[in-house]
């Protein structure tokens, strides 16, 4: 047998053999190419090495034990910079290192947002590719949003985002009027050596710092949300008048039937309406009725441009900003009791096993007869009297057997917890209530899905009656299967909490058993967020992947048009395509528009969901401010090596206990287990332990709640019972805005 030759020698062939290849060989390969059979002890000697040299640097390891030389070009590799407090990530275009991740004192002068240049370093244990910036490529010039302060020689900006890790220089000249203690709005200047601080220059003084109104208007000029319409855009709108009394040519006249909303007691815009009778046959018909706002924002007008740009609508905790002018979404276009709208339905025949037989999908002229909150349709739906309770209650019936159907196929039963804050007359947030799933607002859901995806299952239709190759252009709502890496994190929680979790890749079914265990547990809400996050992020897309989540082959968003462009897309494809099967070039330019829709819908709907939640972080941290001293009850929803994150149960306000605070003894880090545990007197911080903890620090400007522990530690588990009683009273009364569909 061929003995391996020195170490210095077998590390010369190693690299050499290395150089010679133009992508990642694997140890079993290079075993081969150097003579090393895979059952001897030489094997394992060359596998040390190769550990070695990864970690050494000298060689990178990829997934699958495969090797290369590590880049030394200074090109490498080209990625937007996403900053996660001191540390990084750069998403490339490299199939073989899609994520890489940079520590802080390799970012160079990049901030969040640049598009960088980063080179790899090796992959070490725990498989994450970790490499440094090179280069700053392109800046992103986003606009950053802090509060002034001076210190005694120089003026600066402190970041209200905590993924800013540096604080900005303010010359003189570039105040621009602001003062110590002002908020304002910044753009990036320069940042020359990573040494210094970068610099910027004050371009609007918004009010000072702290106050309520004051930060939540800097929230919308950080995100650049619009805060009004183009003159173009609102004269288009108010030329249109009410809708007729009688159904235009092509419109089925449904005046008469029995049709209501249900909706969040507090909503103004109405885009869906519901009907329900009883066919001849036993099964029922289930009309799902929505705005037709593609009746008035015509395709290419400056309307239609403008609610592509914004892409959806946008709530914050101090108001909203919509996708549309106020006449379209709050009046013409809003399914108002007792007048006439333009609806775009959809009737779907219902089995008593919630099998859809048959469908139809019209133009309408509706009159909705009822308009019902949530509280309203749930006390008839308890009480089984009020008002068309008949409807009520069969409405229900039927929703519990479709969503019983959908968790058989493989849906996910996620329950989340959403907060609403009630506002005094300054924009203060006096009081957080908690928005809780009822029988209505299921309901309504179960509805809106169904029509949702009966539109998006009627494209297979139109292939078949067309006779084409190609399903016909479309926007879809997709889901993919969840990270594994993130699943695996998930799983390896919960399994430590005490949850039975079966071996191997969960299926949804066995996800809804484990959200069933912790159904009545105080982990509950832990469980479903852990779950929650391992999942992919939905999005639009013109191509058809099918819904994870849903467990739906085809989905698209169909039911609200007035905060959703994809809605509206969809409800033009569908008319275009009830008139006939479009010519080439047609098709061609529906299907350009569905890939521009996708991709632009997908971005601003993220940006919404990060304003939206930097929104609540600012309402939390004010409600903070003022029981800072006070003790709370609270149970973990994240642990790390630098603390423990602690939801509020009354406040619903989510803190950091720093490890550096909690002084009873010297905590270890777990990160197999997710846990912090002290040595000497054994407590453990996991997620969903309970804690009673004092509010001791609330900084406003950084959205940042800072938490210690209260010297009382006993009578948790009661008094969670307590705050939970109070809690469902007081969300009896709730005002409540519904995600409606996923």
């Amino acid at each position: 047998m061929k003995r391996l030759p020195t170490i210095r020698d077998l590390r010369s062939e190693i690299l050499e053999l290395l150089q010679t290849s133009k992508s990642p060989v694997q140890l079993i390969d290079i075993s081969k190419r150097l003579r090393v059979r895979a059952d001897s002890e030489d094997y394992d000697h060359l596998r040390d090495l190769l550990t070695v040299m990864s970690e050494e640097g000298a060689l990178m390891r990829h997934s699958r034990r495969r090797y290369s030389l590590p880049m030394q070009n200074s090109e490498g590799l080209r990625g937007v910079l996403t900053t996660y407090h001191d540390n990084a990530t750069v998403k490339t275009d490299d199939p073989e290192m899609p994520i890489v991740h940079i520590r802080r004192q390799h970012m160079l002068t990049a901030l969040d947002g640049d598009t960088v240049l980063v080179r790899p370093h090796a992959i070490p244990k725990d498989r994450k590719v970790r490499g440094e910036v090179v280069a700053v490529v392109e800046r992103s010039l986003h606009p950053i949003s802090g509060s002034i302060e001076y210190d005694g020689a120089f003026y600066y900006l402190i970041p209200d985002e905590a993924k800013y890790h540096v604080d900005f220089l303010i010359s003189e000249k570039n105040l621009n009027g602001a003062k110590p203690g002002d908020k304002a709005m910044a753009t990036f200047v320069r940042w020359e050596h990573a040494n210094a601080s970068p610099e910027a220059m004050i371009k609007e003084v918004l009010g000072t710092s702290g106050k309520a109104a004051v930060e939540f208007a800097a929230i919308r000029k950080e995100f650049r949300l619009p805060q009004s319409f183009p003159s173009s855009v609102e004269s288009q709108a108010a030329s249109y008048p009410q809708p007729p009394s009688k159904a235009p040519k092509g419109r089925t006249d449904l005046r008469k039937e029995l049709i209501v909303t249900i909706d969040p007691v507090d909503a103004r815009d109405f885009d869906d309406a519901l009907s329900l009778k009883k066919l001849e046959n036993g099964n029922m018909e289930l009309g799902v009725h929505i705005a037709d706002v593609s009746h008035y924002v015509t395709e290419g007008s400056a309307l239609d441009v403008e609610a592509l740009k914004r892409g959806n609508s946008t709530y914050l905790v101090d108001g909203v900003i919509p996708m549309l002018p106020e006449h379209l979404s709050n009046d013409i276009c809003s399914l108002v009791p007792n007048k006439p709208r333009f609806a775009y339905s959809v009737f779907m025949e219902f089995t008593a096993k919630g099998v859809r037989k048959n469908y139809r999908i019209e133009e309408t002229l509706i009159e909705s007869k009822r308009r019902y909150s949530y509280e309203e349709a749930q006390q008839v739906i308890e009480s089984g009297k009020g008002d068309n309770a008949a409807l009520i209650i069969e409405l229900h019936k039927l929703a519990k057997t479709l969503f019983a159907l959908r968790m058989k196929n493989g849906g996910i039963d996620f329950e989340t917890q959403e907060v609403k804050f009630i506002l005094d007359e300054n924009q203060m947030p006096v009081r957080a209530i908690v928005k809780t799933r009822t029988d209505a607002t299921s309901l309504v859901e179960e509805c809106m899905l169904a029509a949702n995806r009966t539109v998006a299952e009627h494209l297979h239709v139109l292939k078949q009656t067309w006779k084409t190759k190609d399903l016909p252009p479309y926007v879809y709502r997709i889901h993919d299967q969840p990270d594994k890496e993130k699943m695996e994190a998930a799983v390896g929680v919960v399994r430590a909490l005490g949850f039975d979790v079966p071996s191997g890749k969960l299926t949804p079914v066995q996800i809804n058993n484990i959200l069933a265990q912790a159904a009545n547990r105080v982990e509950k809400p832990v469980v479903n967020t852990l779950f929650l996050r391992s999942m992919a992020k939905a999005v639009y897309a013109e191509h058809n992947i099918g819904h994870f989540g849903l467990g739906f082959a085809d989905y698209a968003h169909f039911t609200s048009p007035i905060r959703r462009y994809p809605d509206l897309y969809v409800h033009r494809a569908l008319k275009e395509y009830a008139k006939g099967q479009p010519d080439r070039k047609r098709w061609n330019d529906l299907r350009e528009m569905a890939s521009i829709v996708g991709d632009q819908c997908s971005l601003t709907e993220r940006a919404a969901v990060e304003a939206e939640r930097a929104s609540v972080k600012c309402a939390q941290t004010i409600l903070a401010r003022e029981h800072i001293g006070s003790d709370h009850v609270g149970y973990v929803t994240g642990v790390a090596q630098f603390g423990v994150f602690v939801t509020l149960k009354d406040l619903m306000i989510e803190g950091l206990l720093h490890i550096r605070d909690i002084n009873d003894d010297y905590y270890v880090w777990d990160e197999k287990r997710m846990r912090l545990y002290g040595r000497k007197n054994k407590r453990v911080f996991r997620y969903g332990s309970l804690v009673r903890i004092r509010i001791a620090k609330a900084n406003v400007e950084k959205r940042m709640i800072d938490l210690v522990l209260s010297l009382d530690q006993t009578g948790l588990e009661e008094t969670i019972e307590v705050i939970e009683e109070v809690k469902k009273k007081a969300t009896k009364s709730a005002p409540k805005r519904s995600t409606r569909e996923s």
